[in-house]
């Protein structure tokens, strides 16, 4: 038995570019209301000087929201993808350079203001990309009929459902550490 029709299947797809897309609208929303908040938190990693961190936090949440634009509309959904996955990789680069460099206690900058970053976050962050390519796949020829609706309306929200709880634990991890030591 292979996954690869599963995988393919017109519910899968629609449901992936979607969820992502809602998670990368959220996300960019959230750090354009507070763009202040958002280059603070670019300047915390250190991976950028003053300038190209005022720029970066500038361009990257609009290029965050193109992303989860372009992965609504099939026409433009290659785009999405392509360009979320570059956004993810962006983000998930520079955490992972931040940790490795020993700064496991800045705020991640993910636009939700209580997450540090942590190899949990990278992680998380590698699941959004693959969930992400599921977008991008070929569908199966076979059109939407209306139980496949609410399939896709069930499955956007059980993965909407899941990165918010994996975004509560990662909130709540560095709390479980104090109460631990």
């Amino acid at each position: 038995m292979t996954f690869a029709p599963f995988l393919s299947d017109p519910v899968v797809v629609h449901a992936a570019a979607a969820a992502i897309g809602i998670i990368l609208i959220v996300s960019a929303l959230a750090k354009l209301r507070d763009l202040e908040l958002f280059r603070y938190a670019v300047d915390n990693y250190g991976l950028l000087d003053g300038p190209a961190a005022a720029l970066f936090a500038r361009a990257f949440p609009w290029l965050e929201l193109l992303a989860g634009l372009a992965l609504i509309p099939e026409t433009a959904r290659l785009f999405g993808v392509l360009l979320a996955l570059a956004v993810l990789a962006i983000a998930t680069g520079g955490v992972a350079v931040a940790l490795l460099r020993g700064a496991g206690r800045i705020e991640c900058g993910c636009g939700n203001g209580n997450q540090r970053i942590s190899w949990a976050l990278v992680g998380r962050n590698l699941g959004l990309a693959a969930i992400t390519t599921l977008a991008a796949a070929e569908e199966l020829p076979r059109s939407l009929g209306p139980v496949d609706y609410f399939s896709v309306a069930g499955a956007i929200l059980a993965l909407l459902v899941v990165y918010a709880a994996a975004n509560q634990l990662l909130a709540n991890q560095p709390l479980l550490k104090e109460l631990q030591s």
